[in-house]
Parts: C-alpha cells; sequence; structure tokens
C-alpha cells in the first residue's frame, strides 16, 4: 500500500519536531505516573533478586553490615532495559534516544516521593534530585528481635531522606538514603520499654551488672531523671546474679536476707539520703529504677564513605 505521505517530508517532519521539542519550543514528554512509580521501584532495587546485591554470601556473614554507594549509571541502564521492551519501531528508539535526560530526571524526582506513596503518608521534604544514593545491608538477630527499629541517617546534623527501608529476610534490612551519611543511627522501637540491666565493660570484681539510677520525685530529684554526683558522673548502682548450685543460671540476686550484696540494697546505698522517702526503696521506686529505655547505637564515617565504623565515642540513651 502507498504511503500517504512522503518518506522523506515524514523523516523531516520528525526530525524538526523533535529538534523544536528538545529547543523548549515544545514542553518534555511526560511519563504516566504508574510507569514513573515502576521505573523508581526498579532503580531502589524493588524486584531486584538479592544475589544481584550480594553475590557470595560470605561477603554478608551473621552480625555484620555493609555500607555502599549506589552507581546512578548503571540505575540509568537499568532502566533503559526495562524501557527497550517498549521499543518496537525505530520511532520509539529515536524517542529514547531524544528525551533519555528528561526520562531519567523524571525517575530521580519520583524516587524521593515513593516511600511517602507507599506508606500514603505526606511527602517528606524533598532531597537532591539526582544526587548520591547510598546505603546499607543489615544482616543481624537484632533485625528479627526489634522489627520496628528506626534508622536516621545525618548529614554534618541534618537528616538525610530514607529513600527505601525493608526487610530482605527475617534478619537482613536494606536501606537507601539520598545522599551520603556522615553518622548512621539505630535506634531500638521506642514503645519497646522494658526492665534492663548493662554488664560491666570492663568487668567489676564481685559485680556483674550495672543500672544508671534516677530520681524518685523526693529531695529536688526529679522522677525518672538520672542523677549525677558533684562531678558530673552518672550514678550507678550494681549487682550480682544469684550463685550457687542450687540456683538457676541468670536469675538477678534482687534482694535476699542471706547476701547483703542483693540490687536492692546496693541502690538503696547508692543513691542520696534525701532522694528516698523515709531511706526506704518501694516497689515503684525499684521499677523507675530498672526501666530500660531504648538504646542508641550510632555509626560514623571518617572523610570517606564507606567504610563506616561504630562510633568510639558513642552514647546510648539510658
Amino acid at each position: 500500500m502507498a504511503s500517504l505521505t512522503n518518506r522523506e517530508d515524514l523523516h523531516s517532519d520528525i526530525v524538526t519536531q523533535l529538534a523544536q521539542a528538545q529547543s523548549g519550543e515544545y514542553p518534555p514528554p511526560e511519563l504516566p505516573d504508574n510507569l514513573k512509580n515502576w521505573l523508581a521501584q526498579l532503580t531502589l532495587l524493588y524486584g531486584v533478586p538479592v544475589e544481584y546485591m550480594v553475590p557470595d554470601i560470605r561477603l554478608l556473614p551473621t552480625e555484620s553490615i555493609r555500607f555502599f554507594y549506589l552507581d546512578r549509571n548503571w540505575l540509568d541502564r537499568l532502566v533503559d532495559g526495562a524501557m527497550s521492551v517498549g521499543v518496537l519501531s525505530s520511532a520509539e528508539a529515536v524517542f529514547n534516544l531524544s528525551f533519555f535526560k528528561q526520562i531519567y530526571d523524571q525517575v530521580d524526582e519520583a524516587q524521593l516521593k515513593l516511600r511517602s506513596s507507599l506508606r500514603d503518608v505526606p511527602p517528606a521534604n524533598s532531597g537532591e534530585t539526582g544526587g548520591p544514593i547510598t546505603g546499607f545491608i543489615f544482616r543481624s538477630q537484632v533485625v528479627a528481635d526489634f522489627p520496628g527499629i528506626e534508622i536516621n541517617p545525618t548529614q554534618e546534623g541534618k537528616t538525610l531522606p530514607i529513600l527505601r527501608m525493608d526487610t530482605l529476610s527475617s534478619n537482613t534490612l536494606l536501606c537507601l538514603f539520598d545522599g551520603v551519611p556522615d553518622k548512621v543511627e539505630f535506634i531500638q522501637p521506642g514503645e519497646g520499654l522494658h526492665f534492663g540491666l548493662f554488664p560491666n565493660d570492663p568487668p567489676k570484681k564481685g559485680s556483674d551488672f550495672h543500672l544508671y539510677l534516677r530520681g524518685l520525685g523526693e529531695g529536688g530529684y526529679p522522677a525518672g531523671v538520672q542523677i549525677e554526683d558533684e562531678h558530673g558522673v552518672k550514678l550507678k548502682g550494681y549487682g550480682s546474679f544469684r550463685s550457687g548450685d542450687d540456683q538457676p543460671a541468670g536469675v538477678v540476686n534482687i534482694k535476699d536476707s542471706k547476701d547483703p550484696k542483693g540490687l536492692v540494697d546496693n541502690i538503696t546505698s547508692t543513691l542520696p539520703s534525701s532522694a528516698l522517702k523515709d531511706g526506704k526503696l518501694t516497689s515503684g521506686g525499684f521499677a523507675i529504677q530498672m526501666t530500660k529505655t531504648a538504646q542508641k547505637q550510632p555509626y560514623e564515617s571518617g572523610s570517606n564513605f564507606p567504610p563506616c565504623t561504630p562510633s568510639s565515642n558513642n552514647k546510648k540513651t539510658e
């Protein structure tokens, strides 16, 4: 069948229209939202097999963390491969070659909004479109024990947007950031209040563990606030586990008339006398002392990222 349009005129029209679009005379093509979101998910490694990210399990042993960069050139090639599925003629090929930058820019913009969209929450403050993407894979029992663990990446004190945070398995967590953090904080879920003690490090003779002492609302010491001595050092109470062949392992010596080294006695003698009503530690006061709040473990980097190592001066929120 004969073409209704001269072939040379048709090619000339296409080239002219592409040139006009490139020069800004026409608005750039806008990808459909569902396509942008799908490509954004792809570039944030949704659906990418884990063996592509960790080619050998020995690179990620149990109780390890690996920080990394995502190569945007590699991500662009990922988009190219996905878009090539729709190239059925030279016209589509010319379109992709002509507007590849606009396509990449739209996908980069969708990356910043994807997590908020999937969580059905208002979009957070957008980060830098097309900037570096970093992240980590964390394989640890911590992931299984604290499914609500919080991650706080910061750069010079400013929080970076989290682009993706998902578990790859019961004990493996993948997290991607928009930017390069100089500190990443792992924070236990705030709702996970429980009783707890801290092992002595270094070991202390005659004691197995310690806790930080808090005020009880008496003698000018606010309830729940950690008490410090005149040198600004936090007061600690020390205790031990019950000993003896007839005692099960790991049972705390709370108070025993046969053993003056009970935890209650140590707390009572260590607290300032004015901090106790009538000089006695009540059951409610003991519960306040035993409360262990969410812990925070920061990882800090030097001039480069990675590596990122635990901070030597990390502080925990007791």
